[in-house]
């Protein structure tokens, strides 16, 4: 193991210092993610590499799991649409699952209060705030068998 990831001779604070300045970096180096993932989506800047979508470049050149292409693919197609979202990633004001839960709702009108209202929430605080205010109609609540037909049989041909 390399000597740069062993934190076991750090003091204490040392520790918590260094964590939160890793997480402010991540922050921010995600944002800028995010911002390039755009911008080579946007120019379908993927097409000349041999790639038929931002997805497969993205799984196979960034070396991302599928779902954290989409994750980003998703989260970037909204921060562009958004910028704002760039500058809340970046400060920690919203975080990734979040801009995926909310990309779908927002629009010209809808931005703005969602974003506000989404501000330091969970993932689950965040669905909690779309079921809210975007209520989805109750699913029936009991399944009625459809009978299978009959299959009638025919004389064989001669």
């Amino acid at each position: 193991m390399k000597r740069q990831y062993v934190r076991s001779h750090l003091s204490d604070d040392a520790v918590v210092l260094s964590l939160t300045r890793a997480n402010a970096q991540e922050l921010t180096s995600t944002a800028d993610l995010l911002a390039d993932i755009a911008e080579v989506d946007a120019r379908k800047l993927y097409r000349p590499a041999g790639y038929s979508s931002m997805f497969s470049y993205c799984v196979d050149v960034l070396r991302r799991s599928e779902v954290a292409a989409y994750k980003r693919i998703r989260a970037a197609r909204a921060a562009r649409r958004f910028p704002v979202i760039f500058e809340m990633l970046a400060d920690g004001r919203l975080h990734l699952s979040g801009i995926v839960l909310l990309a779908p709702y927002l629009t010209e009108h809808t931005a703005q209060d969602l974003l506000t209202a989404a501000t330091h929430k969970t993932a689950r605080q965040i669905e909690q705030l779309l079921a809210e205010r975007y209520p989805r109609p109750d699913l029936p609540t009991r399944i009625v068998p459809i009978p299978t037909p009959v299959a009638h049989e025919f004389p064989p041909p001669n």
